[in-house]
C-alpha cells in the first residue's frame, strides 16, 4: 500500500463519491509540491476542478499542503514509487477513467540544465515511469505533464559536455553514435512515446509563463494528453502543414511588444512586488549576503550583471576574477551572476536558492535577495498562502511550483476543450484569486489601500 497521511486505506461510500462529482471535476495531483499548479487549476472557470488526492514525497511540501488544503488529510501520498494506482482509486472511490485530470511534473533536477544533468538513468529522472502508470490505470480524460527546458534536449544516456563538444569537432554530425547518446532522445524515445502508447492525443511545446500573466520569464516545457483526442491535432496539422504544438492549444494573453488588443504587456516585478517595498521583510522570510558582498551590490545598477562588472573596471578594484571566482574562465552565459532586477521587466526564472553567486537575484532597491514573501507574489500565491519548513525550504519550494496563472491558463483550455463553461476568461488579470485561499499578494494590498 502507498504510504499517506492518516490515511487508513478504505473505499469511500459511494453516495460520498457522487456527491463530489456533482460538486466538480475530479483531479488527481502527481508531484503535487507546494501546489502551484493545483491552484491555478481550481481557480480555472468557475472553479469546476477539485483535487481529490495528492501523492508529493517531501515532508515539507506536505505540511505545506495540508496547511492550505484541510480536506485532503485522507488522500496525501507520500511517494509515488511506493503508492499505486489502486490506492488512490481505493481511498477516493475514482473508477478508471473517471477522473476528468491527472496533472503533475516529475522532480526536474534529472533534466535540469542547472543541475547536472544525469537524465532518465538518475534515480529522480525514473520516477517518470510512475506518472505513466498512473496514466495507465487511472485513463483521466486529460492529463496535463509539466517540466523544465531540458526535458526537451536531454539524452538517456548523458555524456558530459567537454565529451561531446570534442567528438562533435572530431566527427561532425555524428553519423555512429547510439541514439540513446543523442540530444533529445529521453523525450523522444522515452516520454514522448510512453504516453503515445497510452493512446492518448499528445500536444507538446515550450511556452513563457510571463506570455500569461506571471511576472517572470520562465521557459517550460507543457505537455497536454488527451483521452479521447479533443484537441484535433490531426486536423491542425492538416490545415496547417505542421504538427500542433502546446502554444497553439495556449495562446498568449501577455505579449512582451504589447499591448495590442485584447493582448496585454508582460507584467513588471515593480506590478507584482513594489507594494511589498514599504516595508523591509521578517528576518526569518529572508536570506542575506555577507557585509563584502553587499558592498558590491551597492555598485551595480537595477538591471545589470555580471557584464556591468567587466564595463567598468574602475568601479570594482577587486577584479573581475576576484568576483566571479572560477566562473570566469568556465564558459557559459554567466547570466546570473551579480544579476540584479529591474522594476520595469519581469523577473527571470527564480531558483531554488537566490543568495548563491550564480543564481544572484538581488532587489532593485535594496542590498538583499528576494524574500520569501516577494517569490510567492512573483509565483501568484495567494497572500494568505503558508509555506512550511526552513527558510531554505520554503525558497526552494516557491522556486519549484508552476507560476499559478500558468496553471489557470491551462485549466481554461481544459474546461473549454471538454465543453464547461469557463466565465469571464479575463477576470482578475491583476491578481489570481484562488477559492477559499483569500485574494493574491498584490489584490490584499490594492484592497488595504483602497479602504485607507
Amino acid at each position: 500500500m502507498g504510504k499517506r497521511i492518516k490515511a487508513p486505506s478504505r473505499q469511500l461510500p459511494l453516495g460520498l463519491v457522487r456527491n463530489r462529482r456533482a460538486d466538480g471535476l475530479p483531479a488527481v495531483s502527481l508531484f503535487s509540491g507546494a501546489g502551484g499548479l493545483d491552484l491555478g487549476l481550481e481557480a480555472s472557470g468557475l472553479g469546476q476542478i477539485k483535487f481529490c488526492a495528492w501523492v508529493e514525497k517531501s515532508q515539507d511540501c506536505r505540511e505545506t499542503l495540508l496547511a492550505n488544503k484541510v480536506r485532503i488529510k485522507r488522500t496525501l501520498f507520500a511517494d509515488i514509487e511506493e503508492t499505486s494506482p489502486r490506492d488512490i482509486m481505493s481511498a477516493t472511490g475514482l473508477e478508471p477513467e473517471e477522473a476528468f485530470l491527472v496533472a503533475g511534473g516529475p522532480p526536474c533536477q534529472a533534466f535540469s540544465t542547472a543541475g547536472l544533468r544525469q537524465s532518465i538513468n538518475e534515480a529522480r529522472g525514473s520516477v517518470v515511469d510512475h506518472y505513466f502508470d498512473m496514466i495507465r490505470v487511472l485513463r483521466p480524460r486529460f492529463f496535463v505533464f509539466e517540466n523544465v527546458r531540458g526535458l526537451l534536449s536531454v539524452a538517456i544516456n548523458h555524456r558530459p559536455y567537454e565529451e561531446r563538444i570534442a567528438s562533435e569537432k572530431a566527427n561532425p554530425g555524428e553519423p555512429d553514435l547510439p541514439e540513446d547518446q543523442r540530444l533529445g532522445s529521453v523525450f523522444k524515445q522515452v516520454v514522448l512515446a510512453s504516453l503515445e502508447r497510452l493512446g492518448y492525443e499528445v500536444v507538446y511545446g515550450l511556452i513563457n509563463t510571463a506570455d500569461y500573466g506571471t511576472a517572470q520569464v520562465r521557459h517550460r516545457v507543457v505537455i497536454l494528453g488527451s483521452r479521447d483526442r479533443e484537441f484535433g491535432a490531426g486536423r491542425f496539422r492538416k490545415t496547417t502543414g505542421r504538427p500542433m504544438g502546446s502554444a497553439d492549444l495556449l495562446p498568449p494573453t501577455n505579449h512582451v511588444f504589447a499591448p495590442y488588443t485584447p493582448i496585454l504587456p508582460w507584467r513588471t516585478l515593480k506590478e507584482a512586488i513594489g507594494h511589498l517595498s514599504s516595508s523591509p521583510p521578517q528576518r526569518e522570510d529572508v536570506l542575506t549576503y555577507s557585509p563584502e558582498r553587499v558592498a558590491v551590490w551597492r555598485r551595480i545598477p537595477p538591471g545589470a550583471y555580471w557584464t556591468y562588472i567587466r564595463d567598468n573596471p574602475q568601479l570594482f578594484p577587486e577584479g573581475l576574477e576576484a568576483l566571479l571566482k572560477g566562473a570566469l574562465t568556465s564558459g557559459g552565459g554567466k547570466v546570473g551572476f551579480w544579476r540584479r532586477l529591474s522594476w520595469d521587466r519581469p523577473a527571470p526564472t527564480l531558483p531554488t536558492q537566490p543568495q548563491h553567486l550564480a543564481t544572484g537575484l538581488c532587489h532593485p532597491d535594496f542590498e538583499r535577495p528576494l524574500s520569501v514573501l516577494e517569490y510567492a507574489a512573483i509565483q501568484d500565491f495567494p497572500a494568505s498562502y503558508r509555506f512550511c519548513g526552513t527558510k531554505s525550504s520554503r525558497y526552494e519550494q516557491i522556486g519549484n511550483a508552476v507560476p499559478v496563472r500558468l496553471g489557470r491558463a491551462i485549466g481554461n483550455l481544459l474546461l473549454t476543450v471538454a465543453g464547461f463553461e469557463r466565465g469571464d476568461s479575463r477576470r482578475g488579470e491583476d491578481s489570481v484569486s484562488v477559492s477559499g485561499q483569500g485574494p493574491s499578494i498584490g489584490e490584499a494590498h490594492d484592497r488595504s489601500q483602497q479602504a485607507s
